[in-house]
């Protein structure tokens, strides 16, 4: 059945092996980000990140991407860190704040604020986050 999460995880690890990607460490972290990408495609959040600091990261993402057909971007951080983030190429309103969010320029709690607001985390578990009142 074309809607079972096991069709797009089985392509993913197809894929990965094709190209030699097959490391445990590489394979977990594949999951990982499979599980993210899972989530977005199944518009359970609008959009997903996960940071690496792994060699093959960006080869795998944009693999793993094309599997469940989303948009990807990543955000080069100072010191070479980055961060992976997917949606969905048809929601235009992600696109737009992960285009807000790339073009920087926001204050911490602002630039916190939406990137909770796009991994679909409640305005209340932002607030606690931004506010720092931590449980």
């Amino acid at each position: 059945m074309e809607n079972e999460c096991s069709v797009y995880y089985m392509r993913a690890i197809a894929a990965l092996s094709e190209v030699g990607i097959s490391q445990p460490a590489e394979m977990f972290w594949a999951g990982v980000f499979a599980g993210i990408c899972e989530q977005v495609m199944m518009k359970v959040k609008p959009a997903g990140m996960v940071a690496s600091d792994m060699s093959r990261a960006d080869e795998a993402s944009s693999i793993i991407s094309e599997v469940y057909k989303l948009h990807r971007e990543i955000i080069r951080k100072p010191g070479g860190a980055f961060e992976i983030w997917v949606c969905r190429p048809d929601d235009k309103s992600t696109l737009a704040d992960l285009a807000r969010l790339i073009a920087g320029g926001l204050d911490w709690g602002a630039y916190h604020a939406l990137r909770g607001s796009l991994c679909g985390y409640s305005d209340e578990v932002i607030r606690t986050y931004t506010e720092g009142v931590w449980p």
